[in-house]
């Protein structure tokens, strides 16, 4: 599932999935914002994209846990891009609670990325069909 500025991914919760507390694992959270990123991701960089040169790095994650998640929840992640700089971009992640009509957000978060030569070994400036893309992503 899409919206204009952002891809929304529902989450399939799995029994191993769960801690001991019977509620999502706080590990899973960062798979599920990967699973949104990739989502997002997808809508501007083609499949057969040259990763080496024109690649990412993941320099920073963060989670802010909001409300725990329980194995039969319905929930969707949601990604979007919140800020751009020179060489790289930050996105924001929320894990939401679907139930009927009401949404409930149960864990937000970030991600730096980073946009690298793997090929030079350095860091490169944002491809500007990235950049433009990006832009048109930004906002909640």
């Amino acid at each position: 599932m899409e919206s204009e500025h952002k891809a929304i991914v529902p989450i399939q919760l799995r029994f191993a999935d769960l801690d001991m507390a019977h509620h999502a694992h706080n590990a899973v959270y960062l798979h599920w914002f990967e699973l949104a990123r990739m989502a997002l991701l997808r809508r501007f960089i083609p499949p057969g994209h040259d990763w080496k040169n024109q690649g990412l790095i993941l320099a920073r994650n963060e989670v802010d846990y909001r409300a725990p998640v329980h194995l039969n929840d319905e929930i969707e992640v949601e990604c979007w891009c919140s800020a751009i700089g020179s060489k790289s971009f930050d996105l924001e992640y929320a894990v939401v609670r679907v139930k009927k009509e009401e949404r409930t957000i149960c864990a937000e978060g970030r991600s730096v990325m980073v946009c690298f030569d793997y090929v030079e070994s350095r860091t490169i400036g944002i491809p500007e069909n990235w950049r433009g893309a990006l832009s048109n992503l930004t906002g909640r």
